[in-house]
């Protein structure tokens, strides 16, 4: 496997192009392997109804990953890499992650669509912008569901009073912040060994070094590195990626191809999720890849596209060999119940085809307008889902589509955390309880049997 130290020196041999070169030779390959192997997004679709794709998109963006390779932006160059390198990639893959510690610990595994086991669940707002008045208290109410398996938590936007900067002093205590209140809160959860996925806050290695430095990032933790858009690395991530690797955390890497922009439709974001996956691998030597679609219009993965390639990423599983969390990204905000149909819709089909789950960020991860009982739903939902035929969840989803679509284009942001949770009790406002119940209610009705998946992490 190259790592992050081998493809700087690559980096400084490699060609000189300039970005905009890049991505249009990024999306003209994209275009001429949808048709060379026949990857096509049926229009209206929310997943794949042929499961033979999973071969053909997971060998469509083993060529793109191998003809395109990445683009080290701070050089302004590309770097390839060889077949047998990706292979090597590939075959290093962690197919079994050991995430949290004692009691709190999990297995993290890749899933098969429909295979019945329950896809593990991260809890939080998933790196929203969240003041540091509310911070504990609603990282607190998703670390006190019981079926929320590891926290994923907002960034903190400002810190001393100062709005926070990359690369500054002010991303370094921010970041360290974040851990101190992610810290505290599954203290006071009595869940203690929780795993985090953290550093949200860190948008260069500035946090990340800090968080690690003082300890706050426990080696069964993870830091979370993205591939930047589209199948592009910094000096950054490299370094967070580098140190992470050396300290010993799980580097948990984001896969999120904009379906619309240079990697085209959901067909085409399919393929380029799968060559960012395969260069997470080969760059950053990931434990585990979050997928997340994102649209140009409407940004949440709840829309029909990003249903779909949430759902194709899930086939090729089997392929990638490395666990795949779904991110759950709905476009209103909580105390709206078109949220909770859009996190169901979403739970049910990256659930049914073989993905755990992350999430809800509410109101497409821009307003920390959320609590932790919509986890609960994402968490019910995705243990149901993993029971059912992936084309029974796709159907259950359709008819949800229909309920919250037309809000897609004009959201609701929602209510604010102290308006939707009772942080002095810690419990939701009764009002969205008894929305979330209503929606539960309605789910049942439609068929789907959530009593089973109330029984936690052993099942």
């Amino acid at each position: 496997m190259p790592g992050p130290l081998a493809l700087e020196g690559r980096a400084r041999e490699g060609a000189y192009m300039e970005q905009r070169a890049f991505d249009l030779l990024l999306s003209r390959k994209v275009a001429e392997l949808e048709r060379e192997h026949g990857v096509r997004y049926e229009a209206g679709s929310i997943a794949p109804h042929d499961p033979s794709l999973a071969k053909d998109v997971f060998e469509a963006g083993f060529q793109l990953a191998l003809e395109v390779g990445v683009y080290l932006v701070d050089e302004g160059r590309r770097v390839q890499l060889g077949e047998e390198e990706l292979k090597s990639a590939l075959a290093s893959a962690k197919s079994r992650v050991l995430v949290g510690e004692g009691r709190d610990a999990r297995v993290l595994e890749p899933r098969r669509p429909g295979s019945g086991t329950r896809p593990l669940v991260f809890g939080g707002y998933a790196g929203t912008p969240t003041p540091p008045e509310i911070f504990k208290e609603s990282a607190l109410s998703y670390a006190l569901e019981p079926l929320v398996d590891a926290l994923d938590h907002g960034s903190l936007a400002s810190v001393s009073g100062l709005s926070v900067q990359r690369g500054a002093p002010s991303e370094a205590e921010a970041t360290v912040a974040e851990l101190r209140l992610l810290r505290e809160a599954v203290e006071e959860a009595g869940r203690p060994g929780m795993h985090l996925l953290a550093c949200e806050s860190s948008v260069t290695a500035v946090g990340s070094l800090a968080a690690m430095a003082l300890g706050l990032l426990r080696r069964s933790d993870a830091q979370l590195v993205p591939v930047l858009n589209e199948m592009k690395v910094d000096r950054g991530q490299l370094v967070k990626a580098h140190v992470g690797l050396a300290y010993g955390v799980h580097n948990a890497a984001l896969v999120d191809p904009v379906v619309g922009g240079f990697a085209r439709g959901a067909a085409g974001s399919a393929i380029c999720a799968v060559a960012e996956t395969l260069l997470s691998l080969a760059a950053y030597g990931a434990s585990y890849v979050l997928i997340h679609p994102y649209h140009i219009h409407l940004k949440a993965t709840s829309s029909r596209e990003c249903l779909w390639v949430e759902a194709a990423l899930g086939l090729t599983g089997e392929r990638l060999r490395i666990p795949l969390v779904g991110d759950v990204w709905p476009a209103n905000g909580g105390g709206v119940v078109e949220m909770l149909y859009e996190v169901a819709a979403n739970a049910l089909v990256a659930s049914a085809f073989g993905l755990h789950l992350l999430g809800p960020a509410p109101a497409n991860g821009e307003r920390p307008h959320g609590t932790g009982l919509e986890a609960r739903l994402m968490a019910e939902v995705g243990a149901a889902a993993a029971r059912l035929n992936p084309s029974d969840a796709v159907e259950l989803a359709e008819s949800l589509l229909k309920r919250y679509e037309p809000s897609l284009r004009n959201p609701n942001p929602g209510k604010p955390f102290p308006e939707l949770y009772d942080a002095g009790k810690r419990v939701p406002a009764r009002w969205w309880l008894e929305a979330y119940l209503e929606v539960r209610r309605e789910l049942s009705d439609m068929g789907l049997d959530l009593e089973r998946g109330a029984g936690g992490a052993s099942d």
